[in-house]
C-alpha cells in the first residue's frame, strides 16, 4: 500500500471515522462547504500518517478546504480538494486529496475516509473508476470546464488517443508523491504537495523527450494542470511511460562498493573494471541530458542564456545566505557534533572570508559559458539502473527551493556537482559507517576514501566532457569549467550541511568534509587558474 500507516495511530483514526448526511446527495458534497470541513477536520490523523504528508515535523492546528474541484466522468463524479493545512509553528501549506464515492467491500480500509450511507467517501487514488477517469481524459486531450477555472488534460505525442483503459492499481510502496501504473505500460504520478505554477518535471520531461529527444528519461505522456485566468496554474498529476529497472543506482554503487569495502578490510586497494564503465556510461547519459536541454528552441522556459548582471548577483546573494544559514544552524546544533564534526565545522567557519571571496567571482569574473534548465535534484538516487544502461527520473528540483527557483537557469555543471557530490556520499558511508570497519584506522579509512572518490569523480567529469564533443557550447573553456564546477561543488555540500543536521547528525561529517576537500583545492596553486588562459593552466597543472 501506498500509505506508510503506523498501526496505533490509524486504528485510532479508524474507530473514530465520521458518518456523512448529504441533503442533495454526493453530487451536492461540493456545494455543502460544512461537510467538506467537518470531514476535513476528521483527517488530522489521516495526514500525519500518509507518507506523502510533508508536514509531520510542525504542530497541524487545522485542515480546511481551499478549492473543491467537481470532476464527471462515465456517471461518476469525483472531487479534487485542495486542502489547506494550517500549523502553528509553520506557514500554510496545500496538498490535493482527491475523494470518490465506493461501495467495494474489497477496497483498501485505509483509504476509507467517512461512511456515506451504505458506501464509503475513499481517498480516490485508490478507486479504480478514478484511475480510468483521469486515463481517458488524458487520451481525449479533454478541457474540462471547473467553478474557477479549467482542468487541462494534455496528451503527450507519444500517445495513440485509441488506446483503452486495460487495468490499473497502486504500487505497493511508501512515495512522497502517489502512484498509479495503467496498463502495466504507464506510471502516473499524483502531485499531493502542491505549488502555485506547473511542477517543473512536467515541463522538463515534455521538452526533454519530446523537443530534445532523449531516451533516457520516462517517456513524457500527459498531464492534468489546473490552470485559471489571474492565477498560476497549479499541476495535479504527470503521467509517464513506466520503466523497467532493476534498482536505482545509489543502491547499485553501494553493490560495487561492498568489494571495494570487503578488499579494503583484506588490505588492498581494488576497483573492479566494470564499476569504471559504469560511471563513464552514466556520465554519457549525463552530458546526452545536457545536450537535449540546451536543444534549440523558441520556448522561453528553455532557451540557453547567458550569464546576466541579474543571474549574477542572485546566484552570489544565495551563496551567501547558503553559507551564514549553514553556519548559524552549527552553531545552534554545536551539540550534536562530534569531535571531528565540530574540528571540521571550525575550519568552516575560519574560511568563511575565503569562500566569499570565492563566491564574490560570480559576480565580476568574465563568463562566456551558458545556463540552461537543468535536473536541479541530480544524485544516484535519481539514476534507475536497467541492467544494462541508466534512466534518469524526478525532475521536480530541489526539495528545499520554490517552484519558481527550481526553474531558474544554471550551468550544467551544477548537476555534474551533485552526481560527484553523490558519489562521494557513497563511499564515506560504506567505509565509515560499516560494521566491518568500525574499528579501522580512520586515517586509513579516509585515505581510501579519498582515492576512490578522486577516481571515480575524475573518470566522471572527463568522460563528461568528452561525451559533450569538442562542439559544444555550454562551456567556454576549461577554466571556466573549474571555476563553475567548484561553485557548484561547494554550493551543493554546504546545502547538505543542512540536510544531516536535520536528520541524521552523524553523518555530517560527509557534507564538511567535501567542504573541506574544496577549499583545499582553493588554497592550492589551482586558485590561480581563474585568471590563466587553458594552456597556462596546463603548464601550471604539470609543474605542481
Amino acid at each position: 500500500m501506498i500509505l506508510n500507516c503506523n498501526k496505533c495511530i490509524f486504528d485510532t483514526y479508524y474507530l473514530n471515522m465520521i458518518s456523512i448526511t448529504l441533503s442533495e446527495g454526493w453530487n451536492g458534497f461540493g456545494s455543502e462547504p460544512q461537510v467538506l470541513e467537518e470531514l476535513l477536520g476528521s483527517l488530522h490523523e489521516y495526514f500525519k500518517s500518509s507518507r506523502w504528508f510533508g508536514g509531520k515535523a510542525y504542530q497541524l492546528h487545522s485542515i480546511v478546504c481551499d478549492h473543491c474541484l467537481a470532476l464527471d466522468h462515465e456517471g461518476n463524479r469525483f472531487y479534487l480538494v485542495i486542502a489547506e493545512t494550517n500549523y502553528l509553528d509553520h506557514d500554510p501549506e496545500y496538498y490535493l486529496l482527491p475523494l470518490a464515492l465506493d461501495n467495494d467491500k474489497d477496497s483498501p480500509a485505509n483509504s476509507r475516509l467517512a461512511q456515506f450511507g451504505d458506501e464509503w467517501i475513499v481517498d480516490a487514488v485508490f478507486s479504480v473508476k478514478f484511475h480510468r477517469a483521469l486515463f481517458e481524459n488524458i487520451m481525449a486531450d479533454k478541457t474540462a470546464k471547473t467553478s474557477n477555472g479549467t482542468l487541462n488534460f494534455d496528451r503527450g505525442v507519444g500517445l495513440n488517443s485509441a488506446q483503452q483503459y486495460q487495468s490499473s492499481r497502486n504500487p505497493g510502496v511508501d512515495q512522497s508523491n502517489s502512484s498509479i501504473f495503467l496498463n502495466e505500460k504507464y506510471f502516473m504520478k499524483i502531485y499531493r504537495k502542491l505549488f502555485l505554477q506547473t511542477n517543473p518535471e512536467v515541463e522538463t520531461l515534455k521538452f526533454l523527450t519530446e523537443t530534445g529527444g532523449y531516451k533516457h528519461a520516462p517517456a513524457y505522456r500527459g498531464s492534468l494542470i489546473w490552470e485559471r485566468s489571474k492565477t498560476a496554474p497549479v499541476t495535479f498529476a504527470l503521467l509517464m511511460y513506466k520503466v523497467e529497472a532493476i534498482k536505482d543506482n545509489w543502491a547499485s554503487t553501494g553493490d560495487e562498493l561492498n568489494d571495494f569495502l570487503q578488499a579494503f578490510v583484506k588490505g588492498y586497494f581494488s576497483i573492479h573494471e566494470f564499476v569504471f564503465d559504469h560511471v563513464q556510461l552514466l556520465a554519457r547519459r549525463t552530458a546526452e541530458m545536457h545536450s537535449a536541454l540546451a536543444n534549440d528552441t523558441s520556448d522561453k522556459s528553455f532557451k540557453v542564456e547567458k550569464f546576466t548582471p541579474k543571474y549574477r548577483g542572485w546566484l552570489y546573494h544565495h551563496l551567501k545566505s547558503l553559507l551564514d544559514g549553514r553556519l548559524q544552524m552549527l552553531e545552534s546544533n554545536s551539540h550534536l557534533l562530534d569531535e571531528e564534526a565540530s574540528r571540521m565545522a571550525l575550519i568552516l567557519r575560519e574560511k568563511r572570508d575565503v569562500l566569499l571571496r570565492f563566491f564574490d567571482k560570480i559576480k565580476k569574473k568574465p563568463l562566456k559559458s551558458l545556463r540552461t534548465r537543468i535536473h536541479g535534484d541530480y544524485h544516484l538516487g535519481q539514476v534507475l539502473h536497467t541492467g544494462n544502461d541508466f534512466i534518469i527520473i524526478d525532475f521536480e528540483g530541489e526539495p528545499e527551493s520554490s517552484i519558481a527557483d527550481r526553474k531558474i537557469k544554471h550551468s550544467p555543471l551544477k548537476d555534474v556537482a551533485g552526481m560527484i557530490r553523490s558519489f562521494h556520499y557513497a563511499v564515506s558511508a560504506k567505509l565509515f559507517y560499516s560494521n566491518e570497519t568500525k574499528h579501522a584506522d580512520k586515517v586509513r579509512l579516509q585515505s581510501a576514501a579519498d582515492r576512490w572518490f578522486y577516481l571515480i569523480r575524475e573518470t566522471f567529469t572527463e568522460t563528461y566532457l568528452a561525451a559533450l564533443g569538442k562542439e559544444q557550447k555550454l562551456y567556454a573553456s576549461k577554466a571556466e569549467i573549474n571555476f563553475l564546477f567548484l561553485l557548484h561543488l561547494l554550493e551543493k555540500a554546504i546545502y547538505e550541511v543542512g540536510y544531516e543536521l536535520n536528520g541524521r547528525p552523524d553523518w555530517l561529517k560527509i557534507p564538511l568534509k567535501g567542504i573541506e576537500q574544496v577549499i583545499n583545492e582553493l588554497e592550492n596553486t589551482r586558485i590561480n587558474i581563474f585568471n590563466t588562459t587553458d594552456s597556462q593552466w596546463r603548464r601550471k597543472k604539470w609543474r605542481q
